[in-house]
């Protein structure tokens, strides 16, 4: 099944074009100068390289399916009473949710920054209407390119120190490679395996997945030290099904790459393959495996919508 009728570079080329018609690339790379000014006080930033992350995030296939189905629906609430009549509720927030979609891509710093573009949405475009579909893409794709510049200031590679902390608990890369290549290879068979191991650690370099790896590897540790209240320690220490902060904080990795990586988490938190089910199962002496087995769960789950993002596929449909 082919995705798109066109070759893939003249659809984005269309894309982009159709973006820009809308709000000129002059007028969102000027936004994304404001918004680092008044969120962070970062000026002068050459807008070369405000261009370079631009056109990056417009080129993520993310990008491409959010922004196209909000200017689908820009032409058809012309045409829709019904649905103009919701969008001018004060409550409706459907375009909001989807456009966010683009943020998740960069992390939860993106989406902070999205809720300011809303809020302040005049002060970026004064002569734009800002409760429309497409206003609330270009807030999430400032949002997002703002995001990046910021994020690329922290130039550490966190893969070894990822890798350190995750062994310690019991899980190696080979473990997560193995994961990876069993969910991927029924759409290409023929993929070489070390794929899977290059997108396995460039989740792993990210300063996020640090982030989210040693709050749940402090927490697991300190219900097994007792550290925290009676209560709190059954609560976690037992993994109980409606905790639900272990998925929550899990979750922070395959946001960045995408809801189908998100779809990839929830299916491995319910199928807990190999090393997943060994963490999960693992209680002997007092063990705390509850924050662990997720974060897991989302590094496999991110480097899967990374694989499928940055790869074209052989079967868009798992070969049977």
């Amino acid at each position: 099944m082919r995705t798109f009728l066109k070759e893939k570079t003249l659809i984005f080329n269309e894309f982009r074009d159709e973006v820009f018609s809308h709000y000129s690339q002059t007028v969102i790379e000027e936004a994304v100068a404001r918004l680092l000014v008044e969120i962070k006080g970062i000026k002068k930033i050459p807008y070369d390289t405000i261009t370079t992350n631009l056109l990056s995030v417009l080129s993520k296939t993310e990008t491409y399916n959010v922004m196209t189905t909000l200017m689908e629906l820009e032409k058809k609430v012309k045409h829709d009473s019904e649905l103009l009549a919701s969008m001018k509720d004060p409550a409706y927030n459907v375009h909001r949710t989807i456009a966010m979609s683009i943020c998740g891509l960069y992390g939860s710093g993106a989406i902070s920054l999205f809720g300011f573009m809303d809020c302040k949405f005049r002060f970026f475009f004064p002569n734009k209407r800002p409760k429309s579909f497409i206003s609330k893409g270009i807030c999430a794709i400032v949002a997002s390119t703002a995001s990046v510049i910021i994020s690329e200031r922290v130039k550490e590679d966190y893969a070894d120190r990822n890798l350190e902390l995750l062994e310690a608990r019991g899980v190696k890369l080979e473990d997560m490679v193995a994961i990876l290549d069993h969910l991927q290879r029924p759409y290409n068979p023929d993929m070489e395996r070390s794929l899977c191991e290059d997108n396995v650690l460039a989740v792993l370099r990210k300063q996020q997945t640090f982030h989210a790896i040693q709050l749940a590897i402090k927490i697991d540790t300190a219900v097994e030290n007792g550290e925290f209240s009676q209560q709190y320690n059954h609560i976690v220490g037992e993994d109980e099904g409606l905790f639900g902060v272990d998925e929550s904080v899990a979750t922070a990795i395959p946001l960045m790459y995408g809801t189908i990586a998100l779809t990839n988490f929830g299916y491995l938190d319910k199928e807990k393959i190999g090393i997943i089910k060994d963490l999960d199962s693992d209680h002997e002496e007092g063990k705390c495996n509850t924050f662990i087995d997720d974060i897991v769960c989302g590094i496999i789950a991110a480097a899967c919508g990374r694989l499928a993002h940055n790869n074209t596929p052989t079967y868009s449909k798992p070969l049977k």
